[in-house]
């Protein structure tokens, strides 16, 4: 019986100290899951950042250079055609007239002459003229990228937003615009990481600034009548002009719920806490049949 009473007294302060320390790993534990389940999250924003800017600076390298080619291509095809409609074919016809040996035959080839003449310059000419592709627009080609992703990251968000942008919905609103503001007044900052609340709840942004760094941006963004005309035409001249090189005009932001990191580290919690308990119940039981052998053994006989 005094065995029991030992055992008993000693579960009596084993018990509690095997419980704080369940507790206190599963506090411990916890806050160290949370930090890492957030920076997994940045890290994927990360990532999905550095493909969208990937994706600006291939649609600024490549597709528009290419596009602009392509123009180029049409213009001189529509000046071809222009020359030779308007200032070829009356020289090969006038030519031929110059050819006729009768004068009469001459005024007869003539009056068709200039009837062919005036009926291909007032004759409506559908040639194809410089057309507007939203595609060649770094900002327009990274969001549209980025909603591709979204078909696997789906509570994953992206905006590319500038205080002056060309398009209204990459406009900042009031807390983008206190992010970019951070950027412009530290050039030499490049990322701010934060949370903030939704009506949807809690959510954890990521930033990285948009910086004016190659000088063919300001082809379009300097002032409307440096800026191609169609642009122009699509958007008015009201937005998205007076762009400096090396200046700062919008910010990446990739928005995220918390509660994506919150439910990983959840997760990844209990797993851990199960395990936990199971060693700690199994130490518990180890205990008291140590303890039940050591305090028979130590029994006076």
């Amino acid at each position: 019986m005094r065995i029991f009473k030992l055992l008993i007294l000693f579960n009596l302060l084993f018990i509690p100290v095997l419980v704080l320390s369940f507790f206190g790993a599963a506090y411990v534990v916890r806050r160290q899951l949370q930090e890492s389940a957030e920076q997994q999250v940045l890290e994927t924003s990360r990532v999905m950042m550095e493909t969208a800017r990937a994706s600006r600076l291939y649609t600024t390298k490549q597709i528009a250079p290419l596009l602009d080619h392509e123009q180029s291509r049409v213009d001189k095809a529509n000046s071809n055609v222009s020359q030779i409609l308007d200032l070829q074919l009356p020289a090969v016809l006038q030519k031929a007239i110059d050819g006729v040996p009768r004068p009469r035959d001459k005024q007869i080839i003539e009056n068709v002459r200039q009837q062919i003449i005036d009926g291909v310059r007032q004759a409506p000419r559908d040639l194809p003229g410089s057309e507007f592709f939203p595609q060649s627009i770094p900002f327009y080609a990274s969001t549209e990228n980025f909603n591709y992703f979204r078909s696997r990251y789906p509570a994953y968000s992206y905006k590319e937003a500038a205080l002056n942008p060309t398009n209204p919905r990459d406009r900042t609103v009031d807390w983008e615009a206190d992010v970019v503001n951070i950027f412009r007044n530290d050039p030499a900052r490049t990322e701010v990481t934060g949370h903030r609340e939704t009506p949807d709840g809690p959510s954890l942004y990521f930033c990285a600034p948009i910086r004016v760094n190659d000088s063919s941006c300001l082809t379009c963004h300097s002032t409307p009548e440096k800026a191609p005309t169609e642009i122009v035409k699509f958007y008015g001249t009201a937005n998205g002009f007076g762009w400096k090189l090396n200046e700062v005009i919008g910010a990446q932001i990739v928005s995220v719920p918390a509660n994506l990191a919150d439910a990983s580290a959840e997760k990844a919690l209990r797993a851990i806490l199960v395990w936990l308990g199971a060693i700690l119940g199994f130490v518990l039981i180890a205990a008291n049949v140590i303890g039940l052998l050591f305090f028979a053994r130590s029994r006076p006989r």
